[in-house]
């Protein structure tokens, strides 16, 4: 067996009430801080069972559900302060990426009093305090409850940093795929496209190994099917997009994301196209290409998903988005060649065994559109 390094430091719960049933688990502090955005933890009904049992056994908590999507500095602070000014010794994020990123910069920048100005420029160190965290998803995509990252929006720059650290990690994933039926279907496309693109660019990455790599093949062998059967309108087993995701997400937890994770930022910065979609169209473009290099790793991608090749991809993500009336308004050739500099200056691109030219970053996003 080759030597290699795996690391989950999440304790998992899944299945039906899982927030009521194991709360013992996830009671890690005194007083509570809930991170959520405007609409999903009440619509699921998950900001009801953590308040309940909160309720239940006598915590204190306060609600700050000022995140939105591509969440920022300003949003970050926002909970700092609501956390400082009610002492929370512990932190519950409910929702989908936004959240759940937002809710580990709050964490770290509270306990460990980083100043706002100083937020991107320190990078957390192991000795640095974080508060316990608890991850509730109520989307099947982002997999953040089980990664030791926080992608946070950096307008200066028009562009996504990813703020890490192996302190991130949540303590307690609780996944209810209960709270994922309030999901409009747009998002659900959206962000199960976000999962196959960790699956994807996970089994790509130079950190890949031979665990993470089975773990990629298995979301793949799930999230396809599902994806085709959303494509065609047909019933789609969330308990099992619920699942892919959280795959997805250990695999990236491991081996990082990459090109299409660069690529998809400005999409989603620039055209304000959502990240998962953003990703979802630029894969069958980067298969292509990593198929040049690493072509016994891309057959064996395909034969997981069930897929013939990158044009059986790009034909089943056009169907998806045709079908779910999800838009993507193509770049103008301009925009294209503004946007295949930047991704290139990423380390997360700089680390992959096969770096791009601007011409091949191009022809993806053309590919894609």
């Amino acid at each position: 067996m080759n030597n290699f390094h795996f690391s989950l430091k999440t304790e998992i719960f899944a299945g039906r009430g899982s927030v009521r049933r194991q709360y013992r688990a996830w009671l890690l502090g005194h007083r509570a801080l809930i991170v959520t955005g405007r609409q999903s933890a009440k619509l699921s009904g998950a900001l009801e069972d953590v308040c309940a049992v909160l309720e239940a056994n006598h915590i204190p908590y306060v609600i700050y559900d000022g995140i939105s999507e591509n969440p920022d500095v300003t949003q970050v602070y926002g909970g700092v302060a609501v956390a400082l000014a009610n002492q929370s010794d512990f932190v519950i994020a409910i929702g989908g990426g936004s959240p759940m990123d937002a809710a580990k910069s709050i964490a770290w920048a509270t306990a460990s009093m980083v100043a706002q100005e100083d937020f991107f420029d320190r990078k957390p160190t192991p000795r640095d305090a974080v508060l316990p965290i608890v991850a509730i998803p109520t989307t099947c995509g982002t997999g953040s409850e089980v990664t030791p990252y926080s992608i946070i929006t950096h307008h200066r720059l028009m562009t996504k940093v990813n703020i890490s650290s192996p302190r991130f990690f949540p303590s307690v994933a609780l996944l209810d795929a209960r709270y994922l039926e309030s999901m409009p279907k747009h998002v659900l496309c959206d962000t199960a496209l976000d999962a196959l693109s960790h699956a994807i660019e996970g089994a790509y990455s130079p950190r890949a190994n031979r665990l993470s790599l089975a773990i990629s093949e298995e979301a793949l062998e799930i999230l396809i099917p599902e994806l085709i059967r959303l494509a065609h309108g047909a019933f789609v087993n969330l308990s099992q997009l619920q699942y892919a995701s959280l795959l997805a997400g250990i695999v990236i937890a491991q081996a990082g994301t990459g090109l299409v994770h660069a690529m998809g930022y400005p999409l989603t910065c620039h055209k304000g196209i959502p990240h998962g979609r953003a990703n979802g169209i630029l894969l069958a473009g980067y298969m292509d290409y990593m198929s040049e290099s690493c072509e016994q790793l891309t057959e064996r991608l395909f034969n997981a998903a069930n897929l013939q090749g990158p044009d059986e991809l790009q034909a089943l993500i056009d169907l998806l988005l045709e079908t779910l009336h999800c838009s993507r308004e193509a770049p103008t050739e301009e925009e294209l060649l503004r946007f295949s500099h930047d991704p290139l200056r990423l380390e997360m691109v700089q680390r992959y065994r096969t770096m791009p030219s601007t011409e091949n970053v191009m022809d993806i996003y053309r590919t894609g559109f």
